[in-house]
This record gives structure tokens, sequence and C-alpha cells, in this order.
């Protein structure tokens, strides 16, 4: 296919494509000229196809500005909500609301406007005169799946939501209701097996970045991993709607459910490291290997990423010009807001696989304990965090992550973050794993253990945790071995944005007293005081906030304006 770099596309498309400030794709489609001009060429239309993946790939994360960076793990109780006027600070402590902001970052009614591009690129893209007719069939197969995606996400946000089958005209009706759960679950799988039958399994290096086989069969997996999970599984909802059960739930516990997801996830290891040429990074050395899954662009273990540039560290005070720009969140924002909370620190095995244990509440103990628990701790947590007075693990003599270099002066947490940035010395952007291989084996392993099979399911886990350098998990206890699969998706994807959604798919008992809800606490010093760039005396753990949880928060809210037209049915308790 005769395509630039999808990263050359995306840089340069505010001017090749997008030189006014309205985006000629989100008018409307009555507009011919326009539509005709663009797609009239190969190269016209890569613009076109390149803003699809920017925007519909971008949910929930912040490339719009630096103010909400990762929100979804402020909400999940691994981290702080940063500074008080968040979007997070808000939700976590009052709740989610129908006239608030979305935790999804974008919002309810921003899903459209991508899906609304994917549509107009696969519906134009045979109107181009210099391409062929394979080649052209692999973009629509490319924009169906970016639509799948976007529907994944918003089926485990929100539940049952309105099927848009194409690209509105002006005089289509709006008004669309909501599809049942489960009209939603099969679009999604029928969607992703069109695309999966004409993608490819790979991409030549100059076209990295693009939608594969494996990619596509991920968002299917991911789909009925959660339609197999107890939130949706199940004839009861964990609040009623009377006869509009079927918007929140799958209405009946179907075992079968966890066997499909567990072909699924087999399908994506299968197709990824057959045809793919995805792998497990695990050459014996856990901190290089997990740090090169998560952080660097393009390595095998990443099947689908954000990839969205952005060089500049800081721009003339100008915040909302740093976009996924990871760099400057650690240095700055992480730092002063985004720290590690005492209840996701839990999470993380000492190096030998034991459990590491930490100061009871309110107990004062000197800081060199802290300094030796904190050395005692899994290559996972030195990737991803950056103790207090210590340098970082993750970029080891760079003068880019001194200590000094890196702290902000922030009174409370447990540690600094630094994921995303293992050996990346000055590299501002990052890119945002949205699809690793490694969740795969963790869906499969929950599935199998689900269906009982528990020597599947220790394969498939120990296939993660034994990369992370921590000695093989031999539980076949059910209860379990479910609570340790739960604790290896935590440690593996934190800051990927899957936690703040599994505990509410899981039902977790005490998702109110420590994980969504309840106490949130994280590490003061000095006797209570702010912590130090050198010279801290002790430590103690301590009650920062109480979070807020209900039941209705299982689901997200549409928004009220929406709900004021008449179309749409609220989910329950808003």
């Amino acid at each position: 296919m005769r395509y630039k770099s999808i990263y050359f596309i995306v840089l340069s498309l505010t001017i090749g494509v997008c030189a006014c400030q309205k985006n000629f794709l989100q008018m409307p489609v009555s507009n011919a000229t326009t539509v005709d001009s663009v797609f009239s060429t190969t190269v016209k239309a890569q613009g076109a196809v390149a803003n699809a993946y920017k925007i519909c790939l971008s949910q929930g994360l912040p490339y719009n500005n630096v103010w909400n960076a990762m929100i979804q793990d402020n909400l999940s109780g691994a981290m702080n909500y940063g500074w008080a006027w968040t979007i997070s600070k808000d939700i976590v402590l009052n709740g989610l609301t129908a006239s608030g902001s979305g935790e999804d970052m974008d919002g309810y009614a921003w899903n459209f406007s991508p899906i609304r591009q994917a549509y107009l690129v696969k519906e134009n893209i045979g109107k181009v005169k210099d391409m062929s007719d394979a080649d052209k069939a692999v973009i629509r197969g490319e924009m169906q799946a970016l639509i799948a995606y976007r529907y994944e996400q918003m089926f485990i946000i929100y539940g049952g939501v309105p099927i848009i089958s194409k690209s509105l005209l002006a005089t289509d009706s709006l008004a669309i209701p909501r599809a049942s759960l489960k009209q939603v679950l099969d679009t999604i799988v029928s969607w992703c097996d069109q695309a999966a039958a004409v993608l490819p399994s790979q991409w030549p290096d100059t076209y990295k970045g693009r939608m594969t086989k494996a990619a596509v069969l991920a968002i299917k997996a991911k789909a009925l991993l959660y339609a197999a999970r107890p939130l949706f599984n199940t004839g009861t909802p964990y609040l009623d709607m009377g006869a509009n059960n079927k918007l929140i739930c799958l209405g009946s516990a179907d075992a079968a459910r966890w066997s499909t997801a567990a072909a699924a996830s087999e399908a994506v290891i299968t197709e990824a490291e057959t045809n793919g040429g995805a792998s497990i990074i695990n050459t014996g050395n856990p901190l290089d290997d997990y740090g090169t899954a998560t952080s660097l662009p393009s390595n095998p273990e990443v099947l689908l990423a954000y990839k969205f540039r952005n060089t500049t560290l800081f721009d003339g005070g100008n915040w909302n010009n740093l976009p996924m720009n990871a760099f400057y969140n650690t240095r700055v924002w992480e730092a002063q807001g985004n720290v590690l909370t005492t209840n996701y620190l839990a999470n993380y095995y000492n190096a030998d696989g034991t459990d590491q244990t930490w100061p009871a509440v309110g107990t004062v103990t000197p800081f060199s304990d802290y300094t030796t628990r904190m050395n005692q701790l899994e290559p996972r947590f030195r990737v991803c965090f950056q103790p207090w007075q210590m340098d970082a693990w993750s970029n080891p003599g760079d003068v880019n992550w001194t200590n000094s270099s890196t702290f902000g002066g922030q009174g409370f947490g447990c540690a600094r973050v630094t994921k995303f940035y293992y050996k990346a010395s000055s590299r501002a952007w990052f890119e945002f794993p949205i699809f690793r291989l490694a969740a795969a084996y963790l869906s499969a392993a929950e599935a199998y253990n689900e269906m009982g099979q528990a020597p599947q399911a220790l394969s498939k886990l120990n296939k993660i945790h034994l990369r992370a350098g921590l000695p093989a998990i031999t539980e076949t206890d059910q209860t379990k071995l479910r609570a340790i699969i739960q604790r290896e998706w935590a440690v593996e994807f934190f800051d990927e944005n899957y936690r703040y959604h599994d505990v509410k798919h899981w039902k977790l008992s005490d998702i109110a007293n420590g994980i969504l809800g309840g106490a949130i606490r994280t590490f003061a010093f000095n006797n209570g005081g702010s912590v130090l760039l050198t010279g801290n005396t002790n430590y103690n753990d301590k009650v920062l906030y109480q979070a807020f949880w209900a039941p209705k928060e299982y689901l997200n809210p549409f928004p009220q304006a929406e709900i004021n037209k008449g179309y749409l049915i609220q989910n329950p308790g808003y």
C-alpha cells in the first residue's frame, strides 16, 4: 500500500488536512464537494485515515491537554486525584453525576464524532481513483475495527448504547434509542469478525501502528471478557430497571460465556504469535523485559498503541499544548498530585514473590525502613514508580530522572510515577499501549479459572508472572486463584486504563472499602509534614480522603442534556 508512516500523517494532519479550525469531516455529508475533494487521491485520503485513527483511539487518554492525565487511575484508588480543580477530584469525593464531566475524559457525546469520521472514510474510500480495490477493502476493515473499538469501550462504560451503522445525513433522525446489551455485544463481535477477515497480520515497518488482525481480535476478546464477568453475565442487574434490564445485563448467568471469552483470548494469542510477529518479552531480565514491553515504541508485545508524538516539553506556560507528554507529567504534574496510594501499593509483591508488609496506619516509622522496603519490591514496581529520596530505577544514571530532577514537593504519596518511560532519557512523548499481548494471557487465565480449569489458568497466568521474575503460582483453589489473577491484572496493567472498570465488572465485595470508595490512604513524612528532597526522617500511613461509592456507579450516566431530549433511557440511580 502506498502510504506514508502513520506518525508522519498524524503529525502533519493539522497542516495538510485540517488547516481550518473546523474539521471538514465533521461537516454534513451533504457537502459533497468537500468529501469528493478529500477522497479524490490516495495522498489526500491519507489525512482522513490518520485522523480517524487519532480520534478513535484517543478514548480515555489526555491527548487534548495535560490537566487530567490518566484520570482513570485517579478514580481507581491507585493514585491520589491530584489538584483540587481536576475532573477526578469531584468524581472521587462526590461520585459520578449525569450533569458532570465523564470519567472517560471525553464524555459520552464525543464518541460519535470519531465514529462518524471512521464511517465517512469507510463509505468514501471507494472514490479514490489511484488506489486498488484490495487496498480500499483493507481501509474499510480498519475503519470498521476503529468503530468496534469505540463501541467496545462504550459497552464497558455505559452498557447498551445506540448502534449507528453509517454516517448520518442531515435528514436522518438523530434520536436513536439504546440497543440492548446483547445487541451491542453481538454487533461488536460481528464488526470485528468482518474486519479480521480483511486486515493483514503485519504491516511493513513504515506503516506500524495500523490495525492488524490480532488487534481487532483483541477488541473482540475484551468485549467478550467483560460480557462474561459478573456485572453483565446475570439475569439480576446491579439495580433494577424493570423492562429495561436488558440495557444493563445479558438476561441470564451463562457459564458458557467464559468458554467463549477463553476461545477469543486464545485466538488473539495464536494470531499474534503465529502470524503477527508478537511475543511476550522474556529474556530473563524482568526489569528490562517489563520496561521494554510497556515503554518502548513499537515493541513486539504491543498489538495496538495510541501513536501521538508530542515533542514539546513545555510551551511557554501553555499547559494545553502538552498532550500525551508523560515526561512533563511525571516530572511536575504526577510528582505534585498523581502519586501512588497505599491501597494500590499493597498489590505489589516483593522480588522473591512474598507479600510486603507496611507499617499500620498511624505508626511513625524511620525513613530508612521506607527505603529498605521499597528496594525489596518486584521489578514491575521499579519500572512504574520512583520512591522519594531515590533516583528512578527506570532510567539509571540519567540526569533527567534523578531525585532532584523529578522531585515535585508533594506533601504526601508513596512514590512518584515513571511508567511508560523506561530508558527514555529526555524523550517527551510516549505511546500509550491500548492492547498488549499480556492482556490476552490474563484474560485466558481468568476465563479458564472460572471454567474450573486450573491447570490451563495457571499456564496462562504464569506466562506473565514468571516474566516478572516471580516464582510460579501453584494455587488451584478457584476462589483463591481468582484473587491472585485479579491482583496480577492490577500490577501488570497499572495506569493502562483497566483497573477502574475491572473492579466494577468483577463486582468486588470490598469495592466500597478502600478500592473505589472508602478510606484512601498514602504515606506522610516527617511527622505528618511534607516529603523533603533529602533528609527525610520518618514516614507513616495515613487516610488522605474518603472516596465516594454508590452502586449506581457500576455504569456511567448518560449526559442529562441527552436524556432531556427524550430518546435515551438513563442508567439506574442517576
